[in-house]
Parts: structure tokens; sequence; C-alpha cells
């Protein structure tokens, strides 16, 4: 019912089955959307965000919707997906003569900041770059615009940062295909985080909707057919999209990365 949009596959297995890609894929899901965000609630944002004068809230909003240039609130809100309108227009008013490439090159620090902080033990840290970018540099970014403006911008020097930035970018990618395959699957985003079973009503009232705008979101749920299930098909879907985008990988480099992100989580967990 829910199939897959040949637009959301990044590419076909061009050197590995697509079992192996598949499960790797899977197994790193929950690995990469830690390790791949941390950085957006660590020390290091917040003290970026004091050297520019703005709260930390702000810094991340602009930081990481500055990829793709000067856009207004709206255009923030649609790409951002989670967040209430009127929390991105508040933002967007008390930051607006904070420029996008000032807020690109800020974000991009915090993050880098905090790979070389956070991810300093891990000791194939250059690997990490090397297999993430080949994965990252290959990907067709259609419809991917978060993922392909950061893509596009300019990279930090190796080392523990520069993997930190490489797993932000994949996060990204992973991201851009979920929230794809959940419109796909008919849902839009607010409604479908009530579906995830790591968000739900908590990662709601986390990211600020007021009870009587979540009360709203559960009725308009309840009204979708099938939504659970759909939700589930949405996330099999950005799985097997995502396990496209890893077929550029070797047997060898595929093993490699699945490694390395959830020794990246586990070693970065209390940052």
């Amino acid at each position: 019912m829910f199939g897959m949009p040949s637009i959301l596959a990044c590419r076909t297995c061009d050197h590995v089955g697509m079992s192996i890609t598949l499960d790797v894929s899977r197994s790193t899901a929950a690995s990469l959307v830690r390790v791949g965000g941390r950085f957006m609630t660590g020390d290091q944002l917040a003290t970026a965000a004091r050297a520019q004068l703005i709260p930390t809230t702000g810094l991340y909003f602009r930081g990481r919707i500055g990829a793709v240039g000067e856009v207004p609130s709206p255009v923030a809100t649609s790409l951002l997906g989670i967040f209430p309108h009127w929390l991105v227009e508040r933002i967007w008013a008390e930051t607006a003569a904070f420029p996008a490439a000032a807020a690109v090159s800020a974000y991009a620090g915090a993050c880098t900041s905090w790979g070389a902080e956070a991810l300093s033990g891990l000791e194939r840290a250059d690997q990490v770059v090397e297999v993430a970018e080949k994965v990252i540099d290959r990907a067709e970014s259609t419809a991917l615009p978060l993922f392909a403006g950061w893509r596009a911008a300019h990279r930090p020097a190796a080392g523990p940062g520069r993997a930190g930035y490489a797993l932000m970018l994949l996060r990204e990618l992973r991201g851009g295909l979920h929230f794809a395959a959940l419109r796909a699957a008919g849902l839009d985003i607010p409604i479908a985080v009530i579906g995830d079973p790591t968000g739900g009503l908590p990662r709601l009232r986390q990211t600020d909707w007021r009870p009587e705008e979540i009360e709203q979101l559960q009725r308009r749920a309840s009204t979708v057919p099938d939504f659970q299930r759909r939700w589930n098909a949405a996330e099999e879907t950005t799985s097997v999209a995502f396990a496209g985008c890893l077929a550029v990988l070797t047997e060898t480099e595929l093993t490699e990365l699945a490694e390395l992100i959830i020794e990246a989580d586990r070693i970065s967990v209390n940052t």
C-alpha cells in the first residue's frame, strides 16, 4: 500500500547486496540520529551562541536552516518540520539581524568543536570521514534541501571534528529521506511525531507545542486511516532508501561504517 517511490532511492546496490546494506541501515538508524545530532544540545553550541549574542535556540534554528540561504520563517518551519510555526516566527524575529552565512559558520564551528572533543577517543576518526563522505558525496540529493545545502558547505580540517561533521551530514541525509517517506505515506511531519515510538507526546512537548496544539495534532492523527501502519511503512521506506545510499560502499567499508557509527554514539553519550 505504501510502496517506495523511485525518487527516494539514492541508487541501486552497486557493490554489495541489498540485504547487507539494509541490515546496516536499520541497525545504525537510532545511533546515527543520536550521534549526528548530539552537538545540537551540547555546550559547544551554547558557547557559539553566546559569542554571537543570540539564544542557543536561535543559533540552532538559524544555523541549521542557513545552509539553504536566507529564507522566511514559513520556509524554515517547513524545513525543520517538527516545530510549531509560532516558535520559528518568534526566533526569526529575535534573530532578524543575524545573516545566514554567519549562522552557518557558527553552527558548523560548534559541530566541529563538539566532534573534536566528544570523538577524540575514536581511534578511527579519519576512517569515519573517508567512508561517510563517500556516501555523502555520491548520494542523490533531489528533494533533500537541508542535506544538499550542508553537503555544499565548507568542511572542516581532518580529524575528530570532521568526523562529527560527517556524522551530522549523514544524519541530514537520512532525516531528509525520512521526511520524504512520511509525506509519501500520507503523513505530515508534526502528526508523524505522534507515531514515533522514540518521539510521541514527550517529543511534542519538548519541541514547545502547546497543550491545545498537541490535542489538535492527536485529533488529526486519529482521522488518518492506518495511521501507525503508515508510520511503520515510512520508517521501513527510509531504511530502504538509506540502504540505497550505502550501496556505494564495499562490504568492508559498510562493516566499518556500522561499527564506527555505533562506537561514536557510545563514546559520546555523556557529551
